[in-house]
């Protein structure tokens, strides 16, 4: 991939750069499925949550304009108009300027992305203080943003892209589907009874320290982890070898390390299991945490009740090996696919 050589840039207040504005109060449950965007607070399909049908004369949000979470600094370029979610603490940020194209916007949104990231539920983006972040793009001789370089950047990325996906399709070409005939359901409790709530740190409780322990809380990304922080006499942290969720945003992730954690964090006690095991439960609970959403959190009591398919022993408990070797297995051809894929870079 084409590297950027950043040491000219220079740095731009998100204020002063775009107008920043928020869409009209509007829920995606009171809309029949159409063909014009929701675009939401999620960090995935470029925000859009839904297709639907506006109601009569009701004004679109406009595109070519970037749209922000307040949850998580997710930033998506909006290519065509649609129906921005409006109307509470987590309504969407709208940027606009006026040099802005797709293919600026793809590279501002890439930018935006990574400086915003640091906002979590705990700590969301709203209109004014999104406004006092900075970020760092290349100069023009005018000392405005090269908009110039920034089209041509993600042109030549875009192109790379493309001939990257044709060899990556060739590498998954002899993947297999798991074979799932002699998978048994299995409650939740009865084979996970202890599902912990630890101790909450709220980030203005915890210190950032390059050397630290990890700090998870609720986001997709990084494994939870927003940044590792200073561990002290007075924390309580959880034990490594254990499955950490949020009730909102529910997402599963490994911990192989100690951690501490931010509001509405659990986590199953899972130290009895190897750590390819939890990585395979891991992929398996994921689909229960898509069933809940920030206004209905997935607690204990709730995941408690739920139901997972598992390999099932002779016994008719949870294969526990052969998740484990079945696990070992995936990385190793991970590992091998990784490579390949460094060496097409």
């Amino acid at each position: 991939m084409t590297k950027l050589d950043t040491k000219n840039w220079g740095t731009f207040i998100i204020g002063e750069l775009f107008e920043v504005s928020r869409p009209a109060a509007r829920s995606q449950a009171k809309y029949m499925e159409g063909d014009i965007p929701f675009v939401a607070s999620g960090n995935y399909n470029n925000g859009v949550v839904k297709m639907c049908m506006p109601f009569p004369e009701e004004a679109l949000d406009k595109r070519n304009c970037i749209t922000v979470s307040p949850l998580d600094g997710s930033a998506f370029y909006q290519p065509v108009d649609f129906l921005g979610r409006g109307g509470a603490g987590s309504a969407i940020l709208i940027l606009r300027n006026e040099n802005i194209n797709e293919l600026n916007g793809l590279f501002l949104a890439a930018v935006l992305r990574a400086a915003l990231t640091k906002y979590s539920y705990a700590d969301q983006l709203n209109s004014q203080t999104i406004t006092l972040e900075s970020i760092q793009l290349p100069v023009a001789s005018n000392k405005e943003p090269d908009w110039h370089y920034m089209e041509n950047y993600m042109e030549t990325v875009l192109k790379e892209t493309a001939a990257n996906l044709d060899k990556l399709r060739g590498i998954d070409a002899h993947k297999k589907k798991i074979d799932v005939s002699c998978w048994k359901e299995f409650v939740i409790k009865d084979i996970f009874p202890t599902i912990i709530k630890p101790p909450v740190l709220h980030a203005r409780q915890v210190t950032e320290a390059e050397d630290g322990i990890p700090y998870v809380v609720r986001t997709k990304f990084n494994n939870g982890i927003k940044c590792l922080v200073k561990k002290t006499e007075t924390m309580k942290p959880s034990p490594a070898g254990v499955i950490s969720f949020g009730a909102e945003n529910a997402t599963f992730f490994y911990q192989p390390r100690e951690f501490v954690s931010g509001r509405d964090i659990y986590y199953i006690d899972t130290q009895n299991l190897s750590p390819e095991t939890c990585k395979f439960l891991v992929a398996c609970l994921q689909p229960i945490g898509r069933k809940y959403s920030y206004n209905f959190g997935l607690f204990p009591d709730l995941l408690k009740e739920e139901k997972i398919k598992l390999p099932a022993a002779i016994t008719g408990e949870p294969d526990w090996k052969y998740m484990e070797e079945y696990m070992k297995q995936v990385m190793t051809e991970a590992e091998t696919r990784v490579k390949i894929l460094k060496d097409i870079i």
